[in-house]
């Protein structure tokens, strides 16, 4: 009788409630020490392993796991800290400059010495006055990129089509690109960046810095453009 009762409990006990003793009498071990170092586990390395030995192996894992995280926030961290200090610097820079061609040098300066980011694009719209080549748009070939990549907003975060690559940079290795229009409408012109990775450059990211910088170049540049004209 006693064995039928012992397969009886036998089958009635399940992981489920052994999981649920030990969660209600977390002193259990506690209170049968000895269990710690009989009881073993496979391990795939190391065969037979302790209860304790286990427990060890396990949290060292967990202090690696936190010691990487740690390291990769600090890492992004002094990341994120270069790039704002960039970007002040370069809203002073640009507070400074005097011409288009000074605004220019200083977009490229700070892209391509502290962002990495060597390829740069100044191109205007239909400005009143009379525009280097380099600063202007062969004909209307801009309007059909307006069209499609601003239909809802003034910032374009992303990649292009071959065309619209062509159109902006002779540079073929841009893989990612950010479009500012300038101006209170986007009226006045574009800066365009382009990154030679595809994923810098995303829809999803944060626009905050490179919104104050299109709002800081579309108060500047009117003024210079007709210091320009003037000279």
């Amino acid at each position: 009788m006693s064995n039928e009762l012992n397969s009886m409990l036998n089958e009635k006990i399940d992981d489920s409630l052994i999981r649920e003793y030990l969660q209600e009498n977390p002193d259990f071990f506690t209170r049968n020490e000895d269990l710690l170092a009989q009881l073993q586990f496979r391990h795939s390395e190391k065969g037979a392993v302790s209860l304790i030995e286990r427990q060890q192996q396990k949290l060292r894992q967990r202090v690696q796991q936190l010691e990487e995280e740690i390291t990769e926030l600090m890492i992004n961290a002094r990341r994120n800290e270069a790039i704002f200090n960039a970007y002040s610097n370069l809203y002073v820079q640009l507070l400074r400059c005097d011409s288009l061609s000074d605004v220019l040098s200083q977009l490229k300066n700070t892209f391509e010495n502290e962002l990495d980011m060597p390829v740069l694009t100044l191109k205007f719209f239909e400005s009143p006055v009379e525009l280097d080549e380099q600063y202007t748009f062969a004909s209307d070939t801009h309007k059909q990129l307006l069209s499609k990549r601003f239909s809802d907003e003034s910032i374009y975060l992303g990649r292009l089509t071959e065309q619209e690559h062509k159109l902006l940079f002779n540079d073929e290795s841009i893989q990612s690109v950010a479009l500012l229009l300038l101006g209170e409408n986007g009226e006045l012109g574009m800066l365009a960046v382009g990154s030679s990775s595809a994923g810098h450059f995303e829809p999803a990211m944060d626009k905050l810095l490179i919104k104050q910088l299109q709002a800081l170049l579309g108060a500047v540049l009117p003024e210079l453009i007709k210091r320009h004209d003037a000279a």
